[in-house]
Formats: structure tokens, sequence, C-alpha cells
């Protein structure tokens, strides 16, 4: 298969000189390639390992080891390659080569005791994974010691990032891999193909060490499968090793299954198996482990982890739960408040005297306070004040400036006999504590039912209607700007003669509410609304106002406040 079309390129990166990367012996590469032969005879290929002695050393050491299970029976080489065959002696010289390798000259600050560690448990569930799934175990063990070896042919070549390693090893293969890209411009799968096919192994292992991060791209070809044994190793090794174990642990699960359709029954045993034959494997291969982790211990740290983590959103899940307890107290108490402030507005509504005052007044607010109010008191000298007001705004703020303002109306009124006068009286009072963006427009007057004449101010606000008996409708509009915008302002007032007729005032949520065919109701829809209900008594009135507001809409888009001056006992 050609490497190149599976996208992975079988060279170095042009930075990289070959002749700078950790090679095997110029005997260990002869023997490699002998193996590749074909018509290679035993006889030949123990003449070449003959030929190293410290090779022949450390052959005869690993095939009469636990390895083997030869116990000591194997004297020669000759008997040795006889014994185990052409692959098991290529893979036995990979091994020596790599351990060879771990031994040479440190890197500043590349922890080689924990790459070797490393290196070691990578190969070993190689070999458990492998014969699990038939294949030779020797040869998934070699793959494993192999499969990472880019990584330290990368250190080699860029010392300063030698250090990294700690971080590397304790992420996920997945992040390790992204902050291999960010840091060596490469990646150790790319590196090692290419060692893999300098050195001249088989293409079977250059392809499953230059794939293993992406095996799917390798089906349906004979490598898939070492490749995803590499893939698997890999991620049985980051459960052993990464920061995250229980994680790791989840993802080593899922993609033995995807790989192998092995459940997460059959993945715990084969992590046990592999822990327990790490220290054997360092031991045969004559190499230091220098940290042995059991898989019980990652399981407890695993476990531990998890609990810490539940614990810690159970606590969450406590804080959220009195977060919510305090936030509804707090939304107990603001409605109490609200509800005390509502009780207070309607106290500082006028009460319902009888027949003794001529006026009727309703109230309907869009939200729990209310912006508008209106007000009527009799004076000692008999006349009859009244006002209606509507605060710009809405909600609390508008709330307390309704409050103030009627305090006003109703204090000052008591002393100031023209409406003219006690208008202006309240528009210094509230120029004087503006606050920016608020105003009041108000339609106020005063009364005499004697004479059945009244004196009438409009500030701002919307006009005023009065009806007659027999049909006849005056508006009267503003004549002065509304109050707490213009100190020294002057607000006159016209005299208007009652009679028998009917003075309506109210706030702008009346004539802007929307009917059922979405258009407002408007000065004229009021009136003609108006003049439908003639028969009905002052309150029936009102109320009737309201019920046809309320039917077109579901809620209130603003207050709703009537007026009603109509003297029964006036002139004809």
């Amino acid at each position: 298969m050609d490497p190149q079309r599976r996208g992975f390129p079988p060279t170095l990166p042009s930075s990289f000189d070959p002749a700078d990367l950790p090679s095997p012996s110029p005997a260990v590469l002869q023997i490699i390639r002998a193996c590749a032969r074909q018509e290679i005879t035993s006889r030949q290929l123990s003449h070449l390992v003959s030929m190293d002695a410290v090779l022949t050393a450390a052959l005869l050491r690993i095939v009469n080891s636990a390895y083997f299970g030869f116990a000591g029976k194997i004297k020669t080489i000759p008997h040795a390659v006889t014994i185990i065959g052409t692959r098991s002696l290529r893979n036995l010289v990979l091994c020596i080569s790599v351990r060879d390798a771990l031994r040479a000259k440190t890197i500043p600050g590349f922890d080689r005791g924990a790459y070797t560690d490393d290196v070691l448990r990578r190969a070993v569930c190689a070999r458990c994974l492998g014969a699990a799934q038939g294949l030779d175990g020797d040869e998934c063990f070699t793959l494993g010691l192999l499969q990472d070896f880019g990584l330290l042919a990368l250190c080699y070549v860029l010392p300063e990032h030698a250090q990294r390693y700690a971080e590397l090893r304790r992420a996920s293969p997945e992040e390790r891999y992204r902050l291999e890209t960010t840091y060596f411009g490469t990646t150790h799968d790319h590196v090692g193909q290419a060692l893999a096919s300098a050195w001249g192994l088989p293409e079977e292992f250059a392809t499953a060490i230059g794939c293993h991060h992406g095996s799917e791209a390798l089906k349906p070809s004979p490598e898939h499968k070492l490749a995803c044994i590499a893939q698997c190793a890999d991620w049985m090794t980051a459960v052993f090793t990464a920061t995250a174990k229980h994680a790791a642990l989840t993802d080593c699960r899922r993609h033995l299954e995807a790989s192998f359709g092995m459940d997460a029954a059959a993945c715990e045993p084969l992590l046990e198996r592999a822990s327990e034959l790490v220290e054997q494997a360092a031991a045969d291969l004559g190499m230091h482990l220098h940290e042995h982790i059991r898989f019980e211990q990652v399981m407890r740290e695993a476990n531990l982890r998890l609990a810490a983590e539940n614990l810690s959103y159970q606590d969450l899940v406590w804080q959220l739960q009195e977060t919510l307890q305090e936030r509804d107290q707090l939304a107990h108490e603001l409605d109490r408040e609200l509800e005390l402030a509502r009780e207070i507005q309607r106290s500082l509504l006028p009460r319902d005297n009888g027949p003794a005052l001529p006026l009727t007044g309703l109230n309907i607010p869009a939200r729990e306070l209310s912006g508008d109010f209106y007000d009527y008191f009799r004076v000692p000298d008999g006349r009859i004040y009244f006002s209606l007001a509507d605060v710009a705004g809405k909600g609390t703020n508008a709330a307390l400036l309704m409050v103030k303002t009627g305090t006003l109306f109703r204090s000052l009124g008591k002393r100031l006999t023209a409406p003219e006068e006690l208008l202006q009286q309240i528009n210094e009072e509230l120029c004087e504590t503006a606050t920016r963006g608020m105003f009041v427009t108000m339609i106020a007057g005063v009364y005499d039912p004697h004479l059945s004449q009244l004196r009438l101010v409009n500030a701002g606000h919307p006009p005023a209607l009065l009806l007659a008996r027999h049909g006849r409708v005056q508006a009267i509009a503003a004549a002065a700007p509304p109050l707490g915008i213009l100190s020294g302002h002057d607000f006159p007032a016209i005299t208007v003669t009652l009679g028998r007729s009917a003075l309506y005032l109210f706030s702008d949520g009346v004539i802007e509410a929307k009917l059922e065919d979405g258009r407002t109701l408007g000065l004229r829809g009021l009136t003609r609304l108006l003049l439908g209900l003639r028969e009905l008594p002052p309150a029936g009135r009102l109320q009737a106002v309201v019920a046809r507001l309320q039917r077109a809409a579901r809620a209130a888009r603003d207050d709703i406040t009537l007026l009603l001056l109509e003297d029964a006992q006036g002139g004809a």
C-alpha cells in the first residue's frame, strides 16, 4: 500500500535531517532487511547476528526469559533463530534497538524514565489486545514499542520542547496529537512512519505506525487491524497516564468497542492483565520500570475523582437550591412590599362618599403599581377640587412620583383657591427635584356646585370631554406643558358651565388601548362609546368602558384611569 495515497507522508519534514534522528545500528538494520528477504536462510541470519557480540548476548538472554518461556534451554544463536523464526527474530532485534535508543544520551528536560514506562505499557497493551484478537502477540508488542518512537525523535531534533513531554503524556491521545502539531509543527505518527520506511521495516509496520491516529483511512486493507491495535493501545496507556483517568477509561472503552466490538466487561480485565505484565516485560528486555501503576490503583483514583466531581456537582445543586429558595423568599418579600405599596396607593385615592360629591373615579394599574392617579375633595367654602394625572413611565419610579404629585395636589389645594395657581405651585415643586426624563401630565379643576361652574386647567394631558345631554361634545385640550419640565410657566384656566352635562377625564391608557381589529380606541372612539352609555349610572359607565377595553386586549399595556364629574342637582 502506498502510504502517500492514504494522506500520510512517508518522508520527514524538510526541516528534519535524518542524520540527526536516532537510528538502529548498522548491524541491526542489516538483520532487519535480511529478515525481509524470502530467500534468506537460518544459517545466514545466524551469521549476521553472531557478528555483533552485544546483540548476540541480548538476544540469547531474551529468548531464554519468561517472554518466550524456554527457561535457559537455548544456548546458541543458530538454535535461537531456528526455534523462534524469522519474524520473531526481526521483532526481537527491533525491541533491543528501541531499548538501546532509550538508553542513549539524555535530552535536557526530557523525562526519559516516564517515556520508557509509557513505551512498555503501550507495547504490553498492544500484545494483550493482539492476542485477544488472534494476532501475533510478538508482532503487536513490537508495534507498540515503535508506534510513538517518532515523539522521541522529535525531542531529539527539537530539544527546546523536550520538557513538554510531561504535559503531553497527561493528555488524552487526541489532545496530545493537537499539542504536538502546535509545539513541533508535525506529529509523531508522520515522523515514525518516515523512520520505519528509512529503516526498511515491513510495509504493514510502517503503515500501521503512520495511520494509528486515523485507522479508518486504511479500511479494508490488512494493515487496518494493526493500526486499530496501535490506536487502542494508545488509549489503554492513557488510562494509566492521563490526568482525567475516568474520561480516558470511558474513551478507551468506546474505541475498543468501535474497533473490536469489545464491551466494558471485556475492557477492564484486559487493562488489568496489561498492568500485571508490564513489570515482567521490562525485566525480560533488560529495561528499568520507573513507576509501576496497577489497574486497581487507576480505578481507585478514577472513582475518587468521579466521586469528587459528583460531590462538586451535588454542591452546585445544593447551592442552586439555596439560591432558588433565596430567590423565592426575596420574591415573597417583594410581593409583600408591593402589596403594601398598592395598599398605600389605594389609600390615596378618594373614598366613595356617596351622593355628597358628584364625582366617580376608577383606576386599573397595568402593573403592580400605577403611575396614574385621580383625586377629589371638598374645601371649606363648598367648592370641590378634582384632578386626574399621569406620570411618564411605569413601575416604582412612576408610582413614587405619583405619590408626591398627589400629596402636593391635596395639601396645596386646601389653601389655594385657583386651579391655575395650584398647578403653578405643583410645577415649581416638581422642577426643584425633577428626575431626568420624568414629568406629569395633569388636568385639574375646581367645581362650584352652587353656580354649576368649574374652572379647568389642562397641563399636557389628553383632552377632557364635556358631553351634554342632547349629544353635544366639547373637547378641552391642553393649554400648558406637563408639570416638572419648565419652571416659571403659567397654567391658564378656562371657565365651563357644567349644568346637566357630564365631564370625563381620562389617562392616555384609555384612548391608546387596542381594539380587536388592532386599531386604537382614540378620542373619537371613546366619544362614541360614552354617548352610547348615557343611560347607565356614572359608575356603570366607567366600568363598561373598562370592560370594553379588557375584552379587546389580553393584558393592559398602560394604566387605565377615568374620572367622571356629573352633578344631578346641577342647573338645566
